[in-house]
């Protein structure tokens, strides 16, 4: 009978061993994956070799703390299914070896024949496993079925209703003691009071979910006066600030959310959740400033290795869904294309440019496609951030950058452009149908504005001879696109509006076009056909006051001098209606930014004006 104290003194320094090398790791600053992934090996054999004979009441204490373990070094390299498979293994035969059986196989069940099992002399063991089947569920956000678990803790106690999980951890009384002779990879103290602190959290999330703040607010106060790892403690206050938020109160959000970051610099979510508000409080300067701070901490992130010697993080605990919602930030393009879109459309064009600049820079390092790569829904299409980019560029006086971050959309879009495409407002295509269609109105689109921004550059480079050629090949690519019915500016009838939206940005990138190729006419002494161009462009955009008074200029120099007073009448008696049109950014330049010196042009009308009235 010595062979069975023999065994248990050998498993037990092997299981020793095993957690001694995982603690010296734990301890150092840069913790070796492949070592966690050799513990967890060694860990698994030294259980299948203690399972590998009948459950015996005297290894119990040995087989727990092993399997213990084991289930803590699995949760990198196993679905949560099939640790909870193997824990249901490990009651099984504690059971087995205490002479109970458990009928069904209901998990609830199998933990309340365990608890009532097992007493003090091996208490401390089972609630070690009782940790792991806690985790277990907190990891799904099975919170109901926590709540039941660990209500069969201490069934005989008296519970004032209602009973709540809340209640529950509050007063919580498990054994932690720890056995000095069997090591254990994470203390069940320090487990469970990470445990406690993540349901808690959870708790509150989902109160957030349901749009019950107050009650949030509530829970989170709690979790604050609990043990916890700074970076959780900054999850609380950002949690706490967004609920504030919600509750119409942003200054008490600003308030915690910079308590977040004071907590934990490392807290990315507060930095973004300031930004909305400020956005919010209509702040742009401390919205850009938050947005600038969260940009810098996001790279200097990614810079460094991201790696954890933990076994269990909150991350973890908390599952993906949870932490999603808890620690949501853009990604890092995303959030440079809102700096730089913001920048350029606030008039900070140096920095703006800039911004543009990483981001290319960016796109171009992950490898990503002009075409068919899309980040996620609120981040545009590539193409629109590289004719953003030369929007901006041109803004800042850098044609022949311009000129060459165009030439990518030319040449990515060349094979997708259709010679000639009909839509239907009526909405009458099948979805498919019509997803192609749009797809392809966006091709076009696209083609035609790289060629009118570089036109547009080689028009302030003073070369209106390969402007000419650019405005017209912008203007070919743009009447591509048909659509069926002639009024279709006023059918706004359901799927069909994303067709009218696309036309109506088609018709002022054909607007503006024609305005620059008729006011490079204009200088190249072309009249007639700066006055075609001008018309046609008026038609597109109607009631844009600066392609009257280029009209009314062309006009006087044709001798039509009653014309060209008409249109400057009417050019300065009414608001720029063209304006109202809601334009992407990067066709937000022409015709407004022509620099057209109209001071003679005005002395003359006026003189002629006043000669009529006398």
């Amino acid at each position: 009978m010595s062979v069975v104290p023999c065994l248990i003194d050998r498993w037990s320094e092997e299981n020793n061993c095993i957690i001694s090398t995982w603690k010296q790791n734990e301890r150092g600053l840069e913790p070796n994956q492949n070592l966690l992934k050799r513990c967890c090996s060694e860990s698994r054999k030294l259980l299948q070799k203690i399972q590998g004979i009948p459950a015996a009441t005297e290894r119990l204490a040995l087989e727990m703390t092993v399997a213990y373990n084991t289930f803590l070094f699995s949760l990198s390299f196993s679905n949560a299914s099939e640790v909870e498979e193997s824990l249901k293994q490990s009651l099984l035969r504690a059971l087995g070896a205490a002479g109970s059986q458990v009928s069904g196989s209901d998990t609830i069940q199998l933990w309340e024949a365990v608890l009532h099992t097992f007493g003090s002399s091996v208490c401390q063991y089972v609630h070690k496993l009782l940790l792991i089947q806690w985790m277990l569920w907190l990891m799904q956000c099975q919170l109901e079925r926590v709540l039941t678990l660990l209500m069969q803790t201490d069934h005989k106690r008296e519970r004032s209703a209602p009973v709540n999980l809340q209640t529950e951890t509050r007063n919580l009384a498990l054994s932690m003691e720890e056995d000095s002779s069997l090591m254990v990879a994470m203390a069940a103290k320090d487990l469970k009071d990470l445990l406690h602190i993540c349901t808690v959290i959870c708790q509150g999330v989902e109160q957030m979910k349901m749009e019950k703040y107050s009650e949030a607010l509530d829970i989170f106060q709690e979790a604050k006066g609990l043990p916890s790892p700074r970076s959780l403690l900054g999850h609380i206050h950002t949690l706490t600030g967004q609920s504030f938020a919600k509750l119409g109160q942003p200054h008490c959000a600003l308030h915690f959310y910079r308590k977040a970051v004071e907590m934990d610099c490392a807290c990315h979510s507060a930095l973004y959740q300031s930004a909305l508000v400020f956005r919010q409080l209509g702040n742009p300067k401390a919205e850009m400033e938050a947005l600038h701070l969260l940009n810098s901490a996001v790279q200097l992130q990614s810079d460094k290795i991201s790696s954890s010697a933990s076994l269990v993080s909150p991350a973890t605990l908390l599952g993906g869904e949870q932490m999603t919602f808890i620690s949501s930030v853009p990604s890092p393009s995303l959030i440079l294309h809102t700096l730089a879109h913001t920048r350029v459309f606030n008039g900070s064009i140096s920095d703006g440019v800039e911004y543009y600049l990483d981001l290319l820079a960016s796109l171009q390092s992950d490898g990503k496609d002009l075409i068919h790569t899309g980040e996620c829904a609120s981040f545009p299409r590539i193409p629109v951030v590289y004719l953003e980019a030369g929007f901006a560029l041109l803004k800042a006086k850098r044609y022949s950058d311009t000129l060459v971050v165009c030439e990518e959309v030319i040449t990515s879009t060349l094979d997708f452009i259709p010679e000639r495409l009909l839509l239907d407002a009526d909405g009458k295509q099948n979805v498919a149908d019509s997803d192609v269609g749009l797809e392809n109105v966006d091709f076009v689109l696209w083609a035609g504005a790289a060629h009118l921004l570089q036109a547009q550059a080689h028009w302030k480079l003073k070369d209106t001879k390969e402007a000419i050629t650019n405005f017209t090949r912008a203007i070919n690519n743009l009447v591509k696109v048909f659509i069926k019915q002639k009024d279709w500016k006023q059918k706004h009838l359901g799927n069909t509006e994303a067709v009218v939206e696309r036309m109506v940005t088609l018709e002022a990138a054909k607007g503006q076009a024609l305005a620059g190729r008729g006011l490079c006419f204009l200088e190249r002494g072309q009249l007639k056909e700066a006055l075609r161009d001008l018309h046609l462009s008026l038609q597109m955009t109607p009631g844009c006051k600066n392609i009257k008074m280029l009209l009314s200029e062309v006009l006087w120099r044709l001798d039509r001098r009653e014309e060209a007073s008409a249109h400057w009448r009417e050019a300065h008696s009414s608001s720029d209606a063209s304006k109202s049109v809601n334009l992407p950014l990067y066709l937000q330049l022409w015709p407004d930014d022509t620099a057209f010196d109209f001071s003679e042009l005005k002395k003359k009308i006026v003189e002629y004006i006043q000669a009529k009235k006398t």
